[in-house]
């Protein structure tokens, strides 16, 4: 039977893998923190069903282990795209450079330091958050745990 070790591990190199494929497209840089994102929303994924029924509990394997949990993390698919989308879009908001209207232009202001490391700090957030809140929810956890969670179970069988 599988434990809580097997299942962070499995949900953070699907989270791994899944956020660098989802963040492709992006810079290094932004592809880096999407991808530790996604190991972090693993590692969240792949603890959170023990959590909610630890192995103590006459409900360990119920619901937050079950094909009905799996199914309906996957089927928000659409939502949490969307969610991924403006957490990138927040994150370019970050990295924007300000303008001021000097006259009839708009010419750069440079922010003061201050405000321009919070700004760099909160890009890497929401970057983070994009690899986060997509694979945590959507790939490394629920269906990678309901997978080796029947692979155990069918060994177990046969080896009666």
């Amino acid at each position: 039977m599988s434990d809580g070790k097997t299942h962070k591990l499995v949900g953070i190199g699907a989270g791994a893998v899944f956020a660098s494929y989802q963040a492709k497209e992006q810079k290094s840089a932004n592809w880096c923190a999407e991808v530790a994102g996604g190991v972090l929303g693993g590692y969240i994924g792949g603890l959170l069903p023990d959590v909610i029924e630890p192995a103590i509990s006459s409900w360990h394997r119920g619901a937050a282990h079950s094909c009905a949990a799996g199914g309906g993390i996957i089927a928000m698919g659409n939502a949490l795209a969307a969610f991924e989308a403006a957490c990138r879009e927040n994150a370019e908001k970050c990295r924007a450079l300000p303008m001021e209207e000097q006259g009839n232009v708009f010419a750069f202001a440079p922010p003061d330091p201050i405000s321009g490391l919070l700004l760099n700090f909160f890009e890497f957030l929401w970057r983070l958050d994009s690899g986060r809140d997509n694979c945590g929810q959507r790939s490394s956890g629920q269906d990678r745990r309901l997978f080796i969670d029947l692979e155990s179970q069918a060994r177990r069988l046969l080896s009666q």
